[in-house]
């Protein structure tokens, strides 16, 4: 078993050899071998030189000349982004106090370029004049330390400089650039300030969570790092900035543990004690912190108490929640909670099963030792009244789970998924059309996310089908099944495209676009699915296990085609997020609601206005009632403020007898919550888990120090004046070279490189250098070609087909062992949800993302299963990504707290100009079933009461997202409507345009309409933002 602690803490600091240097400290590099290139950062050259630096032959005229105390001063006032000629580092003090001052660097001599070491230390008194102190090492006065001292809002600003005193108006030789240079400063600890922000005043929750986290000290052109160190603290620069961000480990209350079978077997007396542990260590924590809360000054402390209070609901929430589930062992609550955690234990046993399958090609017997976690069981005993009393004032309330990547947010809303499918099915199991339809909608904003999740999620529902078979009387005669609802592009809209596709595959063609194979292992079991399993007829859609001991060798209850959804109502459906839009495209969209009024036991639900022979009448279905949003955070900007008009017309079509269904979002990363939500949903929200004055504490988990369990490693790297191109080169091909040249660096979880990218454009051009100048420099720094220089690298971008990803992933998964193993895959923020590849230890960063919230996604992808190391290339060009060098320790040390609220404005008159056509006449045409045919659009003028019913209710739905001025804009909207319809009133107008089709009320967006009056409207929520031609105009 490797020490994967340990060889990762080496594997940094070989890095630094490599890129920083030296190799070894008495280094003698030979005439062939140029420090300037061997090396990537932590040089200082000569203020004016060129970046080239040549041999000391080549250029040996005007050596070592000094720059005077004025040009010095200039420079440190004026740094350029070319390579830099000082360093340096500010801190803070109360008062001047004697500091020490270290000053170390190495310069390069003769031919043979031979390592000489310079080192100077002071006692500086800050309270005397002099502010320069000339270094004079080994006869060399190429180096000078500076200080300077500003005294503002009570507090002293001191900063120290490094600088090559040298000045050169062309090529510096190699022995006057200073390499590996550092300063370190010995500071009295109770004399340090802090640095703050400006806005603390105005986020006064983030300066109470994160009030430990000091910041206090600032690089100027380098990294810097502090540590106590007894009464004193010492900071110091750095090339290589880090920090371990501690892993977040669940809390245990005593030890006990929630094992999922145990519960499911207990009597409701049983439960009710075991359940009762709970609340009681819920309440004693409390108290704890309301302790030290007493302590805060009265500006924190009243931002603490909004916390107090919200953990007070919660905790009501969570006491109401158990008393439902142990009132009798005949109430529907404490059967559907039994329910719930049967499925939940089968799925994870069967999940593991299945996975060892596939992987291993083993059969093990299924371990039924899942257990809940703290903070899934507080989640899903908290929405239990919610989810059984649609009058309950909990159903309002937008639950928002909040947790970070892994910690394992999909387990808490597939329990809540668990118990609501249940308690549908017990209030009457013997009445098809009262419990029957859609009762839970997923929803994903990606479709490789959604194709991921829908995996795990068809474990759940071959769960909760097993355990129907065993007792129908109970759980009806309908089977559970899930169904995969994300698009033409991905799987096919229809039975005759399934066919078509199936039969290419037979073919052995490739087949790229709406493929209906989209399960390729029973989730059950494992086994490989083929196109022998799948059968699609005109009429159904069926796909089978081929192992005969398998429980689904009969079916698996899994749909692929849009046409079979429509038809079967899976009980979980399962989506992405833009399909919303298809609302006034789609006619048969508002059957995933509910409305249909036959049923057939082996084809499913109609809705006719005819009776139909095989089909017997039955009332209208319940619609959904309970909605997942997963990855919150992906919902804003454009995408989100469009999908926050279209959930005006989602949440009108869920509602049953007035009642809205129940919401659940998940997120890691998120900020500015509630001004989302509401403007998302038009309710209000509560978190959970919650801190309460501090960050790290929120009773389900706790921060662990790194010496007890390692956390995620974050190294900045950045060489001021040098391309991110060359920063790259530099090291992915140190990387390369040490973890497949040396043995000890040679693990499976640091051996597929994993590089992320802000875009395509920068990802395509690091293809081209990898089969070009990598590959050169790998051949410089290994010449005896210990390993295979030819690396082979995938991307994972939107520019691989659907078909595609998945061969993708499955070869991400092979270790370094195996044939196909990757070196290295570069990706864009595909990466940044739902893949999850345990072996993947290392990402290299190419460039600050744009916001943490993506940042701290991307970065996740890694360090899994074991510890992650994370390098940030910085892009030196960029005062951003130089400001995050910088201040590298203090943005990590408190990195939830830089996430930034999301921006939704589903009423801004953009949003209202591209989304409010297709969200209003979408839900028209899905409630109003006169208006619902496609060439029915005229028929808008015999419907006068009808209409203004809806669009009241339309309108007092936006208002509750605090809209007060769409009522114009929907009235504007119905005058062209119905005027159009007058228009064309004998012409029978329908929706779309088509070949046979002349006269329409819509088109989409971009679309050349064959009449005038057609309006625009979205077909899909992707790629809203459009793109603008800049054109600059000459004065």
């Amino acid at each position: 078993m490797h020490d994967y602690k340990n060889i990762r803490n080496d594997l940094i600091n070989e890095l630094e050899t490599f890129l920083v240097g030296p190799r070894n400290e008495d280094e003698i590099l030979g005439a062939k071998i140029r420090p300037m290139a061997l090396y990537l950062t932590g040089k200082l050259v000569p203020l004016g030189a060129t970046s080239d630096v040549v041999n000391e032959k080549e250029n040996a005229i005007e050596t070592h000349v000094e720059i005077s105390e004025e040009e010095i001063d200039e420079q440190l006032k004026t740094r350029k982004i070319f390579r830099p000629s000082s360093m340096g580092i500010s801190f803070k003090l109360k008062k001047l106090v004697p500091i020490e001052v270290e000053a170390n660097w190495a310069t390069y001599e003769g031919e043979e370029h031979r390592r000489e070491i310079h080192q100077e230390k002071w006692k500086v008194d800050l309270q005397k004049e002099t502010r320069e102190y000339l270094t004079n090492s080994n006869n060399s006065k190429i180096g000078k330390v500076r200080y300077a001292i500003t005294y503002r809002n009570e507090l002293y600003h001191v900063s120290i400089f490094l600088v090559n005193s040298l000045k050169r108006d062309e090529y510096p030789e190699q022995s006057e650039v200073m390499f590996q240079c550092q300063l370190k400063v010995d500071v009295p600890t109770e004399c340090l300030g802090r640095f703050t922000s400006k806005a603390d005043s105005y986020h006064l929750q983030e300066e109470l969570l994160y009030r430990d986290k000091k910041e206090i000290a600032i690089g100027h052109g380098v990294g810097v790092d502090w540590m106590e160190n007894g009464q004193n603290t010492n900071i110091y620069s750095t090339w290589m900035p880090r920090y371990e961000l501690p892993s977040v480990e669940h809390r245990r209350i005593d030890n006990e543990s929630f094992f999922m079978k145990e519960l499911s077997e207990m009597s409701s007396k049983q439960l009710s004690s075991k359940l009762s542990i709970i609340p009681y260590a819920f309440k004693s924590w409390l108290k704890d912190q309301k302790k030290i809360v007493a302590t805060l000054p009265n500006y924190l402390k009243n931002e603490a108490v909004k916390n107090i209070n919200q953990v007070e609901r919660i905790i009501k929430r969570l006491e109401k929640g158990i008393q439902l589930v142990t009132k009798n062992e005949q109430s529907l609550e404490y059967l559907a909670f039994q329910f719930a955690n049967k499925a939940m234990v089968l799925q994870r046993a069967y999940s593991k099963v299945a996975h060892i399958y596939r992987s291993e090609k083993k059969r093990v017997k299924p371990e039924l030792t899942g257990e809940w976690r703290l903070f899934q069981l507080i989640f899903l005993l908290m929405n239990i009244a919610g989810i059984s009393n649609d009058q309950h004032e909990d159903r309002k309330i937008v639950d928002l789970i909040w947790f970070p990547t892994g910690g394992g947010k999909t387990e808490a809303y597939l329990g809540v998924a668990a118990y609501t499918m249940a308690y549908r099915r017990l209030l009457a199991p013997d009445q098809v059309d009262k419990y029957a339809g859609v009762t839970v909608f997923m929803r994903y904003t990606l479709r490789l996310l959604t194709t991921q999740q829908f995996q795990r999620a068809a474990a759940l529902i071959c769960a909760a089908e097993m355990l129907r078979q065993h007792n129908p009387k109970q759980l009806g005669m309908e089977p559970f099944s899930i169904g995969l609802w994300i698009g033409g592009d991905s799987s096919p809209n229809l039975f005759s495209d399934a066919i078509e596709k199936l039969e290419q595959i037979r073919n052995g063609e490739e087949v790229k676009i709406g493929n209906p194979m989209q399960l390729l292992h029973c989730p059950w079991c494992g086994t490989e699915l083929t196109h022998k399993q799948y059968e699609i007829t005109s009429r159904y859609q069926k796909i089978y296990c081929s192992n005969k001991k398998c429980q689904f060798k009969h079916g698996i209850p899994v749909y692929t085609v849009d046409e079979a959804i429509y038809q079967k109502l899976p009980t979980l459906l399962i989506g992405t997020v833009d399909k919303i839009a298809q609302l006034p495209w789609k006619r048969e969209m508002h059957e995933l609601f509910g409305n249909k009024n036959l049923y057939s036991v082996e084809y499913g639900f109609k809705y006719s206005s005819t009776k139909s022979r095989g089909y017997s009448s039955i009332n209208r279905l319940k619609p959904p009632e309970l909605i997942i949003q997963d990855e919150l955070h992906l919902i804003s900007g454009p995408l989100g403020s469009l999908t926050g008009l279209y959930e005006v017309a989602i949440d009108l079509l869920t509602r049953h007898n007035g009642i809205p269904a129940k919401v659940i979002a998940s997120t890691a990363t998120i900020s500015g919550a509630e001004e989302q939500i509401k403007a998302l949903y038009g309710r209000s929200m509560m978190q959970f888990p919650l801190a309460i004055q501090k960050a790290n504490d929120n009773f389900v988990s706790e921060e662990l120090p790194t010496d007890k369990k390692h956390g995620r490693y974050y190294i900045g790297i950045c060489a001021p004046g040098v391309s991110n191109k060359i920063q790259a080169i530099h090291l992915y091909s140190a990387y390369s070279t040490i973890t497949r040249g040396q043995s000890k660096f040679k693990v499976d979880s640091y051996y597929t490189m994993l590089g992320y990218f802000n875009t395509v454009k920068e990802l395509a051009g690091m293809m081209t250098t990898f089969k070009d100048e990598i590959i050169s420099r790998l051949n410089m720094l290994d010449p005896n070609e210990t390993f295979n220089h030819d690396l082979t690298i995938e991307e994972l971008t939107s520019r691989k087909k659907a078909h595609e990803i998945p061969q993708l992933l499955n070869r991400m998964e092979k270790t370094m062992n195996e044939d196909g193993v990757l070196d290295g895959v570069l990706a864009t923020n595909m990466i940044s949800v739902g893949v999850d590849v345990d072996r993947l230890g290392t990402m290299i960063v190419q460039g600050q993302p744009k916001t943490t919230s993506e940042y701290i996604q991307a970065t996740s992808r890694v360090g899994r299963q074991y510890p992650g190391l994370v390098l940030v290339l910085l892009n030196s060009m960029r005062s951003r990504d130089i400001s995050h060098f910088e201040r590298f320790r203090a943005y990590h040390q408190s990195l939830y707290r830089h996430v930034e609220t999301m921006s939704v404005t589903p009423f801004a008159k953009g949003s209202l100009h591209k989304g409010l056509t297709g969200a209003f006449i979408g839900y028209i045409r899905q409630t109003l079933m006169k208006v619902n045919p496609e060439q029915s659009p005229s028929n808008v003028l015999n419907l006068k009461e009808e209409l203004e019913n809806s669009i009241l209710t339309f309108v007092e739905r936006a208002k509750d997202a605090n809209e007060e001025s769409i009522d114009n804009e929907i009235q504007e909207l119905m005058k062209w409507w119905t005027s159009t319809a007058e228009k064309y009133i004998d012409q029978k107008l329908a929706y779309r345009k088509s070949e046979y089709v002349k006269y329409h009320l819509l088109k989409g967006f971009n679309e050349k309409g064959k009449i005038e009056e057609a309006r625009p409207a979205m077909m899909s929520l992707r790629n809203v933002e459009g793109a603008i031609e800049l054109e600059v105009l000459k004065s």
